[in-house]
């Protein structure tokens, strides 16, 4: 079993569901996916791809925009 691959998976989501929940919201399954979303971008910046930033910003091009290029420096 890769332990490593569990927490990659285990971390993110335990962050977005108590980010959330200190916000006071009852996370349901889109909020917590969008957070992970946003939790991986910035642990893991060379990961980061234009799926994962849709998701964070669904239909503001401007913003995908600026993620997308904002990553793409992180990445190099």
């Amino acid at each position: 079993m890769d332990l490593d691959l569990i927490e990659e998976i285990c971390l993110p989501n335990y962050t977005a569901v108590s980010i959330l929940e200190r916000l006071g919201i009852d996370p349901n399954q889109e909020q917590i996916n969008i957070i992970e979303s946003l939790v991986l971008m910035a642990s893991y910046p060379k990961k980061v791809n234009p799926k994962m930033i849709a998701q964070c910003v669904g239909s503001d091009k401007l913003a995908s925009l600026f993620l997308y290029l904002k990553n793409k420096d992180l990445r190099e």
